[in-house]
């Protein structure tokens, strides 16, 4: 049995990442563009996107869903999960007049719920308070994931991380070129040190090491790559730990490699 994830896109432009396993497909967010965009994502990814199991949100801000992404995945038929205090939301944002009949949208609440061979933890992560927010922990066989984007601070939810084989992480601006380009709602998002600390604790703690890390959500103007994995390899060095684990970071725009975690 195998486990892999893929980003096919992660930025404050559009965001989208995919979990299988040889049974179960999952896409957490779909934040594209366009219909023609969402479509193109979806069959590059899976030979048949009708097949997937569901389509889990994190919260309802339109660079993770939005109208014409849900105009396919109501033309797919496909089953869309999201937190209870988030169904409201979601409706009147983005629905724009449409019944989406096809899809099958089901709430959840802070209880764990499974997708066919997979295990989901939700735990509510700190962002723009008028957004409730939800980080994932995916339990696959002994094999854990941890997925969280969109929030400002970890101190709530570090256990989350802890003995994780996977992580997906926030990385979403630096703090120099956050002076230079400045954007309010940059509050909103973990600078790269706090994340790098995050990690950094995370490792510490954990008896299961990770094998990956990627860091994701870069900011267009206010992050690079190589700015983001350098911060968070200064942060280890300077603990005096290995970064002995595939440490990168999710192309904005562009699908990604699959990862194999499993």
């Amino acid at each position: 049995m195998a486990l892999y994830f893929q980003s096919i896109c992660s930025s404050s432009s559009g965001n989208c990442l995919a979990l299988w396993s040889e049974s179960t497909r999952l896409l957490i967010d779909c934040g594209l563009a366009s219909m023609k965009r969402t479509r193109a994502a979806l069959t590059t990814v899976f030979d048949d996107p009708t097949q997937i199991d569901s389509v889990l949100l994190t919260h309802t801000h339109s660079d993770h869903i939005a109208y014409y992404p849900l105009r396919v995945l109501n033309e797919y038929g496909l089953r869309v999960r999201l937190h209870e205090d988030c169904f409201d939301q979601l409706k009147r944002k983005h629905f724009n007049g449409n019944g989406f009949k096809e899809l099958d949208i089901v709430p959840f609440n802070k209880r764990p719920f499974t997708v066919g061979d997979l295990m989901i933890q939700p735990f509510e992560v700190m962002h723009n308070p008028a957004y409730p927010t939800y980080g994932y922990r995916i339990r696959y066989q002994d094999t854990h994931v941890v997925i969280a984007t969109d929030f400002l601070d970890w101190t709530g939810v570090f256990d989350a991380f802890v003995d994780a084989d996977f992580i997906f992480v926030e990385s979403n601006h630096d703090l120099d070129l956050l002076r230079q380009y400045y954007n309010p709602n940059s509050r909103f998002h973990m600078p790269n040190p706090d994340t790098a600390q995050l990690l950094v604790n995370a490792y510490k703690e954990s008896r299961t090491k990770p094998s990956g890390i990627m860091l994701g959500h870069l900011s267009d103007q206010r992050n690079e790559p190589g700015i983001a994995l350098a911060e968070t390899q200064r942060a280890f060095d300077a603990a005096g730990m290995k970064t002995d684990f595939q440490l990168t970071a999710a192309s904005r725009r562009e699908i990604g490699r699959p990862v194999r975690i499993a």
